[in-house]
């Protein structure tokens, strides 16, 4: 596995646990968890808990990675969500530096 192949699996784990633990557009999903098993269990926990999640979505990757990094549709979609997890990211340091 090449590093360029690591990198971007990397950026695409970051990228899907934001999506899963903190993304307004999933936030359905989390209250699906938290409402139909409560606050305090696991699973509810699991989904609205970064360091958590991040191994799980980690291992799919690194898996996947492991097998298809050589295939194109791979390399397009890890690139395109680690586009977006560092364009996220820089867009949110620059727009909180305006603000202050």
């Amino acid at each position: 596995m090449s590093i360029t192949i690591i990198l971007l699996t990397l950026g695409a784990a970051a990228r899907l646990t934001r999506l899963v633990t903190d993304d307004y557009i999933t936030r359905h999903i989390r209250a699906f968890f938290i409402r139909r098993y409560g606050p305090d269990n696991d699973l509810a926990y699991l989904v609205t808990c970064p360091w958590c999640m991040s191994m799980y979505i980690s291992g799919g990757m690194f898996t996947l990675a492991w097998f298809y990094g050589w295939h194109p549709a791979f390399v397009i979609v890890t690139a395109a969500l680690t586009a977006s997890y560092l364009i996220g990211t820089a867009a949110t340091l620059v727009g909180s530096a305006e603000v202050d």
